[in-house]
């Protein structure tokens, strides 16, 4: 199949397949464009949908177990797109990367310690950590004068310094759109390492990296092998979130050994008999629907970089470096992120609000997921500004 333009500009069809995305009423309501959660409105790759078609054929749908062949396709995925280098041995099956982040809570933490968080930050980090009755130690990010963000450094030393002995690091970072350098993500490992601490990330955007930047896995940092847990998915880049398969990968044995215990205690499993076929299908047989997909868009972050200041001139974009997802800053428009919700849900356009990641340092931002086609994202961009701008 031909992944070029007019493959991605075709989008696909969402209503009607009980996505969360375009089918739940709270969200979204007929004729209303979503901009909001992070999965994409882009028709998966051809080799997906024939490994589940053969799946669906079968006779019956049995107990699955998973084989080598699963762990060799994710090594084999991460060497070759990413220079990194482990072994099958080296990971642990489970159902999403949200489910390695409450694992890593639960397993290297006490109730009541604190758990380093790089804020704003994707929701279900904060979750991770309060419903498991720990405590949040926000480290909030530096903003720059051109609105791009940077790791406070010295509030990161102070907690660990401290006592705390978990950080949990998305990298990319979402919702700012931050792809964090290797000198940055280096002296993360030193500070860790000096002070005991298991250093989480969270690479589930890992392949969506712009040019001329490219991803820094942490587990390609010295040091690392001493204190990093990796968690990683298929669910972003080949757009299956709904199949709930993920990885854990360290050189830790006793990392990993923690995390299947606790799993194993708890009755958590992971891969179910589609997932396990379809994200081998992915890791092996899908990288020319990956590269036309990046290709999409850097033009799509191209489109919101000459559109956004023209259609709303108050508004400000933090840089886009990776991910699908941009930051924006509305607050001169003087309306909270709950009234911008609002006002953009009556002019039929949805996002997220800022606060979802910060209550304070998100205040008056909005989180806009532009993974759809062009023509939906100019559309959706058109609604904001008559929202705002009229």
């Amino acid at each position: 199949m031909k992944y070029d333009r007019a493959f991605f500009d075709a989008g696909a069809i969402r209503q009607g397949t009980r996505s969360v995305k375009w089918d739940e009423p709270e969200c979204c309501l007929p004729g209303d464009i979503p901009l909001w959660v992070a999965d994409w409105d882009f028709r998966c790759a051809q080799p997906i949908r024939e490994a589940l078609k053969r799946r669906a054929e079968m006779d019956c749908y049995g107990y699955p177990c998973a084989d080598d062949n699963d762990q060799r396709a994710f090594c084999a995925y991460w060497k070759r797109r990413h220079g990194v280098a482990f072994a099958p041995e080296e990971t642990a099956m489970m159902p999403s990367v949200v489910a390695g982040l409450r694992q890593a809570v639960l397993c290297f933490t006490e109730p009541n310690d604190g758990v380093i968080l790089f804020t704003p930050v994707y929701h279900p980090f904060q979750d991770a950590v309060t419903r498991s009755g720990r405590r949040i130690l926000a480290t909030p990010l530096i903003r720059r004068s051109d609105a791009g963000y940077d790791l406070d450094f010295d509030a990161l030393e102070n907690h660990l310094r401290n006592g705390s002995r978990l950080i949990l690091l998305c990298n990319p970072h979402n919702p700012v759109s931050r792809a964090w350098r290797r000198e940055e993500l280096e002296r993360v490992v030193r500070l860790a390492n000096a002070c005991g601490a298991v250093l989480v990330s969270d690479e589930i955007h890992a392949d969506f990296v712009y040019s001329p930047l490219r991803h820094v896995s942490i587990l390609t940092v010295p040091d690392a092998e001493k204190c990093a847990l990796l968690l990683a998915s298929a669910s972003k880049t080949f757009n299956v979130p709904g199949l709930q398969q993920s990885m854990a990968v360290s050189h830790r044995a006793d990392l990993l050994d923690k995390i299947k215990a606790n799993m194993d205690m708890q009755g958590v499993s992971s891969g179910n008999a589609f997932a396990l076929d379809a994200t081998q299908a992915a890791y092996t047989s899908c990288d020319d629907w990956l590269d036309s997909l990046r290709a999409y868009l850097e033009e799509s972050r191209a489109l919101l970089e000459t559109e956004l200041p023209r259609l709303l001139p108050r508004a400000v974009l933090a840089p886009i470096e990776a991910t699908a997802l941009c930051w924006i800053d509305l607050r001169a428009y003087g309306k909270s992120s709950a009234e911008l919700f609002d006002l953009f849900r009556a002019h039929h356009v949805t996002l997220s609000q800022g606060t979802l990641f910060d209550e304070t340092l998100g205040e008056g931002f909005m989180r806009l997921n532009f993974a759809c086609p062009h023509a939906q994202l100019r559309e959706g961009l058109r609604r904001m500004a008559e929202a705002l701008e009229k």
